[in-house]
């Protein structure tokens, strides 16, 4: 026991022993009224403070509540009691609130059993709804006793004789009552005595002072007259027999209260200490290290090194800090281990960065000559052409034909480029917009005209196309323009937008049979020396 609760046990003693004083002078005769009502507000204090101190104790919600609650009613139950000796002299209105003294008679033991199911559970927890209905015979036993002048189940008075306390007689619904309460009343205790977690010793003491409850009991209604003199008042003497158990219990560690965390401190193995803003040690945990002012004050400004393996930390409290050592050793050695790697890592770094940039120089290489070979293989037919057309432009003598071959080899040339663009366009998106193919076709019709064709080229741009259909529309172009290279006098090409699709039309006048094209274009149509062909294809994100 601490200091401090021995000082509050020596303060509760004197107040009991005082308010026992007070009530041999009020039987005595000395300033009976004067004398009482002190004696009352003594144990109306002690009941506030000992709600009071339950506030500040109980961790548990729901047990603090119902403790607080049965501190209110004893309150309650000294206030009536009071005011039915000292202040009331019509008889019908003492009896009233004597009937008032079952209020708290019949609530402290069930909410003492509503304490003893709270126990164990968390901070914040709830009791279960089924628990509400022992709220039902407790309040029926509350009501036959406020309502006993109707059919008097509970006292009954002799007629002729005055309807009080000092006339009554009881009846079996009394028993009823008084065996509900004690009822209550052992269940909480036998509650609370299951769920203890403490010593069987310390058990026993809530058990003795219940034991001394009953005994008082039974001394009083064998009307015993030291018992009249000394504990004659029931309310006094029920009250502070109940106050007892329960503080008891607390004691005892039956109900979990939030102290003791000083032994708790001490005894850790924490390595920590609290110390106030002059740097004074509070409290220390056993292990904690012994540490100099300069060393708490840098502590305080942020985190100490104590050794190579130790960090000293700390943290700001009400009235000073808190310190504690942290090991640090596994982290230590994972450093340097990481140390070790770092230093094996940057040997060979070097090696490793040369050897990366040679794979990415030999990726990219090897990208190339991929997308080389498919622009080959896709341009075998026009490169063999364009070989064919420069050898003979070496061979020709006459200067007008050579430039006819080289205007012929430019053509085919400007489709080899775009021809290429258009397939890296591809590897890295598969949609591209109308404006795209109709550059590459300008470079086409420009190098056309060099022949002597006439060109018109009208695609409306904002169309957004897959780039495997702008691969068709140019390859179809070409095979046309290959095919009537050596007689063709005018091509035109047109596009028309419509809803989801885009017409590509192809007019070319020529007197080459170009017939055997018409597989590659949805229409084909020959009037007049032209040429009529028609291309549909898909905008993007409208087919796949």
């Amino acid at each position: 026991m601490t200091r401090q609760s021995q000082k509050t046990a020596v303060l509760v003693a004197a107040m009991v022993f005082c308010a026992i004083i007070l009530r041999v002078l009020g039987k005595a005769g000395v300033w009976s009224v004067p004398v009482g009502i002190v004696r009352s507000l003594i144990y109306i204090a002690l009941y506030i403070g000992w709600g009071i101190s339950v506030s500040k104790r109980i961790i548990q919600v729901q047990v603090r509540h119902y403790l607080l609650a049965i501190s209110g009613l004893m309150v309650f139950w000294f206030v009536i009691r009071s005011t039915k000796y000292y202040f009331i002299e019509d008889a019908a209105i003492g009896r009233q609130l004597w009937y008032c003294y079952y209020l708290p008679m019949l609530f402290i033991p069930l909410f003492s059993v509503f304490v003893a199911i709270s126990l164990g559970k968390p901070a914040n927890s709830r009791l279960p709804k089924s628990t509400r209905l022992l709220y039902l015979p407790t309040a029926l036993c509350l009501l036959l006793v406020l309502t006993n002048d109707f059919h008097q189940l509970i006292f009954f008075f002799p007629e002729g004789a005055v309807w009080a306390d000092d006339n009554q007689g009881y009846e079996f619904g009394y028993y009823l009552v008084f065996g509900w309460g004690i009822i209550c009343a052992l269940a909480a205790f036998f509650l609370m005595f299951n769920k203890c977690r403490h010593s069987q010793r310390k058990k026993y003491l809530p058990f003795l002072l219940l034991s001394c409850s009953i005994g008082y009991a039974l001394v009083y209604a064998s009307g015993a007259e030291w018992m009249q003199l000394i504990g004659g008042d029931v309310t006094a003497a029920q009250c502070l027999m109940f106050t007892g158990i329960l503080e008891c219990c607390i004691q005892c560690g039956l109900i979990q209260t939030n102290t003791g965390y000083q032994a708790l401190f001490e005894a850790g193995s924490i390595g920590a200490q609290i110390v106030d803003m002059d740097d004074h040690i509070r409290y220390a945990s056993a292990n904690a290290p012994q540490l100099t002012a300069d060393q708490m004050r840098l502590a305080e400004r942020g985190t100490a090194m104590l050794d190579h393996n130790t960090l000293l930390r700390s943290s700001r409290i009400s009235g000073g800090y808190v310190l504690w050592q942290e090991d640090i050793s596994d982290l230590t050695a994972v450093l340097e281990k990481l140390e070790e790697n770092r230093k094996t890592i940057a040997e060979s770094n070097d090696v490793e960065q040369e050897n990366y940039q040679t794979k990415v120089k030999i990726s990219k290489i090897r990208e190339k000559n991929r997308l080389y070979d498919r622009l080959q293989a896709k341009t075998a037919h026009q490169i063999e052409l364009l070989d064919r057309l420069l050898a003979q432009y070496e061979a020709e003598p006459d200067p007008e034909t050579r430039r006819g071959l080289l205007a012929k080899a430019a053509v085919i040339g400007a489709y080899v480029k775009r021809r290429g663009n258009l397939m890296f366009i591809r590897e890295k998106s598969k949609v591209t917009d109308t404006a795209e193919l109709s550059a590459c076709l300008d470079e086409s019709f420009a190098n056309l005209e060099l022949m002597g064709v006439e060109c018109a080229v009208d695609i409306p741009g904002k169309n957004s196309i897959f780039i495997r259909d702008a691969i068709r529309v140019y390859d179809f172009f070409e095979a046309v323009t290959e095919a009537a290279m050596d007689d063709l006098r005018f091509i035109w090409l047109k596009a028309r937008s419509l809803e989801d699709t885009v017409i590509f039309s192809l007019q070319a006048e020529c007197r080459t049979e170009l017939s055997a094209l018409s597989g590659l274009a949805d229409t084909c149509a020959y009037e007049k020396g032209v040429w009529c062909f028609t291309l549909r294809i898909g905008k993007a994100g409208e087919q796949e």
